[in-house]
């Protein structure tokens, strides 16, 4: 990985200071994080200033990640915040599964009994493009926020009142000032969290190449169909994917739709933030 990756648009220092502020309005905070990286999608200086109140992680996009690396990371997190809930928000059938897994929650239970007002009022924050406006959408009803296929979409606060006694507080999506972890950014940008056109695509589809070699080994041949697939040589593997889309040596054209692909759930079940077996243990 030769580039060095940031993105720290003005709107998002400004909504930092502003979401600081605004916590006394709200009774708890929802942060929505990508289930195929749910560590590498939350945000730690945002998680700082919400913590104050309860804090409820959604893994969204579960239907495409892998449920085995779910679990792990569920079983080793499930002590740190008040209740870790999933959803798939393009899948509006989902949102009442994700209201009954809320109101079956203890402190969700306690919030709704001691709260005086008519309805309850959530900060709703996430790293870009974790899918955090269309789920807002779904359990409102209508589309409210903004959405998008890509980052940067929504710039400004705003309160929608959903269909359920809940009124949510969107924010935009956030990042921090600086990638300390050059991996971290990676993966944020292979899951499209980052603008496509501030990175490198073949180093992205590189390291997602060796990624998947390790740990979905079958997963790139199967796709492709590739039956004579280099492992453990991500450069080979790149020209054997451009070879069989044939887009001859238009090697960011093939890149870019390596991770499209995976973006889209084309390999299958894949997590990014991928814990061996002795992960529960550490």
């Amino acid at each position: 990985m030769t580039q060095q990756i940031q993105w720290f648009p003005g709107h998002m220092a400004k909504t930092i200071r502003e979401i600081g502020e605004q916590m006394k309005l709200v009774d708890f905070s929802l942060e929505i994080v990508d289930a195929r990286a749910p560590q590498t999608t939350q945000n730690p200086q945002i998680m700082e200033m919400i913590a104050v109140k309860p804090v409820f992680l959604v893994l969204n996009k579960i239907d495409l990640a892998d449920p085995h690396q779910v679990t792990k990371f569920i079983n080793k997190n499930k002590d740190k915040f008040s209740g870790i809930l999933t959803t798939d928000a393009k899948m509006g059938v989902l949102s009442k599964d994700f209201l009954r897994q809320l109101k079956n929650n203890s402190v969700f239970a306690d919030l709704s009994k001691n709260n005086t007002a008519a309805n309850l009022k959530a900060l709703v924050v996430g790293t870009p493009n974790v899918g955090k406006s269309t789920f807002i959408n779904h359990l409102a009803g209508k589309n409210i926020a903004r959405t998008a296929n890509k980052p940067g979409v929504t710039h400004f606060l705003y309160w929608i009142r959903t269909r359920y006694n809940l009124v949510f507080l969107d924010t935009p999506g956030l990042l921090w000032p600086k990638f300390e972890d050059q991996e971290i950014a990676t993966k944020i940008g292979i899951l499209g969290g980052i603008k496509d056109n501030l990175l490198a695509s073949d180093d992205l589809a590189l390291w997602l190449i060796s990624f998947l070699q390790k740990n979905y080994p079958t997963a790139i041949a199967t796709r492709y169909k590739i039956s004579h697939f280099p492992l453990n040589n991500p450069i080979a593997a790149l020209m054997s994917i451009t070879s069989q889309l044939g887009l001859r040596q238009d090697f960011e054209s093939a890149s870019q739709r390596l991770i499209n692909d995976f973006r889209s759930g084309k390999f299958g079940l894949i997590s990014l933030d991928f814990y061996g077996d002795d992960y529960l243990d550490n």
